[in-house]
């Protein structure tokens, strides 16, 4: 194989090792299922952990063996052979993923023309990207191309995908699994970069330098950096792929060893002290604080007291162990201010007693003596409920800081100082003037703080706290931080928005004539495409307003769970082999297996237009909103109506569905393989009347009863483990949603209403060909062809707020 990026070198960027040519490792010993703490002397650590195996996790029952489905001739994956698109290297250096970055390598053109072939006389593949027509000069329809010749028409430019599935440390039957681009640069990425460094909070990288956002290396999982797509209300590839693994495989833990008893003052005079680091030249004196005044050494009446910090290590993470602490890995935990800084003081003497001991074990993992390869492999092998504590010590020592005063002989008082509190205040501030908050003025007088009476900003909320004292860990919770912490901060929001919660991540809310949602919530994913909206950190907006909803109110929405199939791990793995352009890998390649998908950028509908943004209380709301305060949210089925050619078009937002930002290719278009079935519609082109899309791509293998309940048909869909999710796309949808905003929301508000999660395509960026290619890749059965809106939009187009209009009730 000759592509560009075959002919790049990758052996100068520091991937990670585990995906370059493996060295050869200690063995790691088989242990019982529980923590194994050796009674012999211990192993250095640069020497690995092989004393620390963790127990391992249940395995999940095993699927019901299936009778293997037939493929068809449209299936990509019915002919095609594993390909090594990185030299003869068995173990090739794994590619970046999206996002590009100090490893990431530089952008360089196509190599130019062979001096053989005259500067008069194009290339073939020159007059192909000039004319688009296929077959290029010099070749008639029946004619075959080499294996050369083919990568240099077919291949070069073009978007090509590779999917890796791998399994957990200690939990067999458990995957992660991720999805990148190969010959990535910075100039082609599918995510959103983050606009602030205050922003990248969400997403924590434990085991290496903190620029480096490989998905793999993330506490939280999903990464949180591969989040969002360039397009508002978007995903990327590898975030949608990730999303089918193993997010969280149980863990049991069978620690009863507690720790000793100790005063709150005397916690927080060790973390004062603990700031500038362990006095690692004193190991005597490390070991004596330790196990006199935190922990029990239980061989300290013998001969092999634990010195050796690989033996401290092991013992915190018993003591951390014990079910008494609070597990960080539960989402309802990860609001940290609550515990730090909360009026129960017994609640909060818990918290920095472990916070003592996480930080304790962080220090000692991140001794100078410990190589990289050795902290990564331990924390690797860690429990989530260990890796959970050592984030939270990790963001306490780089945002807090505590300050010692003395009183008296006899007394000394404790205050805290919020090292980043400046920059929180400065990503606030960018935060609401991204989302044009209809109520500035108010919010820069209380972000000034030059008001004596007003309360501080970290003192409003829990969330304000989490927000302004940096205390963040990876993960939902970020988002919520933020836009609480902006409510905190203007007074006229009052009690209707005190209600916003990661734990109901389908949420928005109106204010004034705005409004805001979630990139969770499925509203925001579809009005993400509408014109003078914004995504930032997790939230979008300003979105339309709405009449059925007062000036001032949060709203829960009713979204099921989306019908896509849930991917497997060959569906990850044999993405690769499933999406090369060339097809399957033959000697030569007949020229009438491709064409050239083209959209129609001629005539472009520009007749469709919002209408409405409508929302009627749900039939059954659910108990958590039943026996919330008076005032609680209610839920809301969500619809969007469509003004066409003097019609209302509605559009029910029902399914959860995602929207995947396509990388962007080069030098398009690019030649299709005939494998890649596609159907093009256009948005005003009869569109509104396809309702068996999940029959014709092969999802369904006969249609569901009209009758049917859309969750009888997410279950009848979810409990049909015939096929794999790859087989279950045998045609791809693509949707030509160009011209003004609208018909794109159009677009993605018919996916939400049908339960079919999409890619979507700027045409400017990428061409139909990779669009549909990534499809396949991601085994959704949908492509938004899009140009980003009409260059004649403006934020001054927006339409202002409607009358309420009656809807029939059979509607809803």
């Amino acid at each position: 194989m000759k592509a560009e990026y075959a002919r790049w070198d990758y052996s100068q960027h520091e991937y990670d090792s585990k995906w370059g040519p493996r060295l050869p490792e200690a063995p790691v010993p088989p242990t019982p299922m529980h923590f194994a703490f050796p009674d012999q002397p211990v192993a250095r650590l640069t020497d690995g952990f092989g004393q620390l195996q963790l127990q391992q996790a249940p395995a999940p029952p095993a699927p019901q063996a299936h009778a293997k489905a037939t493929r068809t001739r449209t299936s990509p994956l019915t002919t095609r052979t594993r390909i090594t698109r990185h030299g003869s290297n068995p173990d090739p250096v794994r590619p970046s993923s999206s996002g590009g970055g100090p490893n990431t390598i530089a952008f360089r053109p196509y190599a130019a023309p062979k001096r053989s072939e005259s500067y008069s006389h194009p290339t073939p593949l020159e007059d192909f990207r000039k004319s688009r027509r296929w077959p290029p000069s010099g070749y008639r329809q029946d004619d075959a191309l080499s294996a050369d010749r083919a990568e240099d028409l077919i291949c070069a430019g073009a978007s090509t995908f590779k999917g890796y599935s791998d399994s957990i440390p200690n939990a067999p039957g458990y995957d992660r699994f991720y999805a990148v681009m190969e010959a990535e640069h910075e100039s082609r990425t599918d995510r959103a970069p983050f606009q602030l460094p205050a922003y990248k909070d969400m997403s924590l990288n434990m085991t290496g330098a903190s620029d480096n956002q490989f998905p793999w290396l993330s506490q939280e999982q999903p990464c949180m950096a591969y989040a969002f797509g360039k397009s508002a209300g978007t995903t990327t590839l590898n975030y949608w792929v990730s999303k089918s693994g193993s997010s969280g495989p149980p863990t049991q833990f069978a620690s009863d060893v507690k720790p000793r008893k100790i005063k709150l003052l005397q916690i927080l005079d060790r973390l004062q002290k603990l700031e500038s680091g362990l006095n690692e030249h004193d190991r005597e004196g490390m070991y004596r604080y330790l196990y006199a005044t935190l922990i029990e050494d239980p061989d300290k009446f013998t001969s092999d007291a634990h010195f050796a910090l690989e033996q401290q290590i092991a013992d915190l993470i018993t003591v951390l162990t014990n079910p008494r602490w609070i597990d960080f890995s539960l989402p309802k935990n990860q609001v940290v201010a609550k515990f730090f800084d909360s009026p129960d003081q017994l609640k909060k003497q818990d918290f920095f007693h472990q916070l003592l001991l996480s930080v304790e074990l962080h220090l000692r993992i991140h001794s100078r003596e410990h190589t990289d390869k050795a902290k990564r492999k331990l924390i690797m092998q860690l429990p989530a409920i260990i890796t959970w504590d050592l984030a939270v010590a990790q963001r306490w020592l780089e945002n807090m800081s505590i300050t010692k005063t003395r009183t008296s002989s006899t007394q000394s008082t404790f205050s805290f100082e919020l090292k980043s509190k400046g920059r929180q205040r400065e990503a606030l501030r960018t935060f609401a003037t991204t989302l044009k908050w209809p109520n500035m003025d108010e919010v820069e007088y209380i972000l000034d703080e030059q008001d004596n009476d007003e309360k501080a900003l970290e003192d409003r909320s829990a969330d304000a706290m989490s927000w302004f004292s940096g205390i963040i860990l990876p993960g939902r919770t970020l988002p919520w931080l933020i836009m609480n912490s902006l409510i905190d901060c203007d007074r006229d929001t009052g009690d209707p928005l005190k209600y916003l919660t990661h734990m109901q991540p389908a949420s928005g809310f109106q204010y004034r004539a705005n409004t805001y949602w979630s990139s969770q919530c499925i509203v925001g994913k579809v009005l993400g495409a509408a014109r003078g909206v914004n995504q930032i950190a997790g939230w979008i907006g300003p979105c339309i307003y709405t009449p059925d909803l007062k000036r001032t109110e949060c709203v829960k929405v009713k979204q099921l769970a989306s019908l896509d199939p849930r991917l497997c791990p060959n569906d990850v793995d044999s993405m690769g082999e499933r999406t090369n352009p060339l097809g399957p890998i033959e000697v030569s390649y007949p020229i009438d297996d491709y064409e050239v998908p083209m959209p129609d950028t001629e005539d472009v509908t520009d007749v469709i237009r919002i209408e409405k943004l409508g929302f009627q209380p749900s039939k059954e709301q659910p108990a958590s909103t039943k026996r919330g305060p008076p005032g609680a949210p209610l839920m809301f089925d969500a619809a969007i109506f469509f003004a066409c050619g003097g019609e209302s078009w509605p559009m029910k937002l029902r399914y959860d569905v995602d929207f995947i930002n396509a990388f962007p290719c080069h030098q398009g278009p690019h030649v299709l393989f005939y494998d890649f079935a596609y159907k093009p519609i256009k948005t005003d082109a009869g569109l509104v009347d396809i309702h068996d899309w999940g029959r014709q791509c092969g999802r369904v293998s006969r249609p569901s009863s009209s009758r049917s309940s859309p969750a009888k048909k997410a279950l009848t869909v979810a409990n049909s483990p015939t096929k794999e999710a790859h087989e279950q796309v045998t045609k791809v949808l693509a949707i030509e949603a160009l011209g003004v905003s609208d018909n794109e929301v159009f677009a993605r508000a018919w996916c939400a209403s049908h339960g079919h999660s999409a890619i979507v395509a700027n045409i400017k960026e990428t061409c139909m060909a990779c669009a549909i290619r990534e499809a396949y890749a991601a085994c959704v059965s949908v492509v938004i062809l899009t140009e980003g809106g009409s260059g004649k939009e403006s934020d001054a187009d927006m339409p202002e707020p409607v009358e309420r209009i009656s809807i029939p009730g059979s509607f809803w």
